[in-house]
């Protein structure tokens, strides 16, 4: 496959684009100079235990309450991210939450997959409650995945004080040596006052381990898009995307750049052989378009790779990805993101109310979703408890398949969705994951009917 132009690459989704491609030798201008900064932080794991006559299911908890200086934390960690929940395909996972701090918040297991009922997006505990969270890991789940509040109206607050954290799943691939003998980095980008930090720390830097290092990248911020990059003496290089939101790809993906928007995950695979430095940099990009302000040219790590490291092979195939068969589809709605110019944003020209239902589905159906942002900026479409894919962009094929939860949708754009409701039904919602924008009145309820609740009757929302 040939390697995809400028902004092309969005994970959530691939954006044809005019012009040629960017070579990969190009100088980058107005580029900071990478200090050395610390080590990459290895963040602490989750404490996981198997309760006595429970074999088979994994324990833990998570507590979030007041940390030092004003800042939030789960379990005490910080300054950085939240301890990483590290799991395994099959697991059966019993996660207690607890709400230490003064006003309500909740968790939501972003990307996960759990029922609606399970990931409960729309209860919030008072400050003292708990509740538990029972699911097990089904097979093809292996991905990297985050926790952060769902406490709506306060969502922005919670995360910028730092409440937000890292979840593996790892699964049969993992043991394959392509991937096993990989040197394999979480890098979990958070916004700490005016900086965004690498699990916790400013520009850190990584001593690859392996003739191959696996990046996965976890945009945590709670608006902050990143345009991510590595280069070797300011000229771009190539890395291979394995794995996007909610799993592996069928093969690797070769890239110069790729765009993170806030919630999105990405994984790749960087040769690590030749000695030297590598900086991972977040280019400047805009919200608003072409012509608008765009961020600074910065670098977020750095990679030193010693002179004794092996080649490791590239693997040529992952995971098959199902092609969905759209023929089968009960019918194709049309969402629009915007904003009312009171501040507040809308989905269909209407702010989130509680007691509203959106949208309604039938379990086991497959619907067609044609997001339109007629709004002046981006915005990172985020559905719960039901994968997607990525069909087209204002009419533009994909240029490969991937499961997805959360997409980008650039101003002025449509995106189209394959949006298979598998798996139990229930109550969830679906929003824009920059988090202002979410508190702001950018979420709409869906509520997916069990197969047989009500046979042979068109939803009310169908339009």
């Amino acid at each position: 496959m040939a390697e995809l132009s400028r902004r092309s690459l969005i994970v959530g989704s691939v954006v044809a684009t005019a012009g040629a491609l960017i070579p990969l030798a190009r100088s980058l201008t107005s580029a900071e100079t990478l200090p050395d900064g610390p080590p990459l932080p290895e963040l602490p794991e989750l404490d996981l235990s198997t309760p006595a006559g429970k074999p088979g299911t994994t324990t833990a908890v998570l507590t979030a309450g007041s940390a030092e200086n004003g800042r939030l934390a789960y379990n005490g960690t910080g300054p950085g991210p939240g301890p990483l929940l590290r799991l395994r395909e099959g697991d059966r996972i019993r996660l207690t939450f607890r709400n230490d701090l003064d006003a309500p918040s909740s968790l939501h297991l972003h990307g996960v997959p759990m029922p609606p009922a399970t990931d409960a997006p729309l209860t919030h505990l008072a400050p003292g409650d708990s509740d538990v969270r029972e699911f097990t890991l089904p097979p093809g789940s292996a991905g990297t995945y985050w926790y952060h509040p769902h406490a709506h109206g306060d969502v922005e607050r919670q995360l910028l004080a730092g409440l937000a954290g890292p979840v593996v799943v790892t699964g049969p691939l993992d043991d394959q040596p392509a991937l096993r003998d990989a040197d394999d980095r979480l890098l979990m980008f958070t916004r700490t006052g005016r900086e965004i930090t690498v699990n916790g720390a400013t520009r850190p830097v990584i001593t690859a381990r392996s003739g191959r290092t696996r990046l996965r990248l976890l945009n945590a911020t709670a608006g902050d898009h990143l345009l991510l990059a590595l280069t070797r003496e300011d000229k771009r290089t190539t890395a291979h995307l394995i794995a996007t939101d909610s799993g592996l790809l069928q093969r690797p993906v070769p890239l110069i750049e790729i765009l993170l928007a806030p919630g999105e995950r990405a994984e790749l695979l960087v040769e690590t052989t030749t000695p030297g430095r590598l900086t991972l940099r977040s280019l400047p990009y805009s919200v608003y378009g072409a012509g608008g302000q765009r961020t600074p040219d910065r670098p977020m790590a750095g990679i030193d790779i010693p002179a004794d490291l092996s080649p490791l092979e590239l693997p040529t195939s992952l995971l098959p990805v199902e092609k969905i068969d759209l023929s089968t589809a009960v019918r194709t709605r049309r969402l629009v993101l915007d904003g009312a110019g009171d501040g507040s944003y809308t989905i269909d020209g209407r702010t989130f109310a509680h007691d509203r239902v959106d949208l309604r589905a039938t379990q086991g159906t497959l619907e067609i979703w044609e997001v339109e942002n007629t709004h002046t900026m981006d915005h990172p479409f985020h559905l719960h408890s039901y994968a997607v894919q990525v069909l087209a962009r204002d009419g533009k094929a994909e240029p490969f398949r991937a499961w997805r939860d959360t997409v980008n949708i650039p101003a002025g754009t449509t995106v189209r969705l394959a949006v298979p409701f598998r798996g139990d039904g229930g109550r969830t919602v679906y929003h824009c994951h920059i988090a202002a924008h979410e508190d702001l009145g950018m979420m709409g309820i869906l509520e997916v009917a069990e197969a047989d609740a009500r046979p042979g009757e068109v939803p009310a929302s169908d339009r």
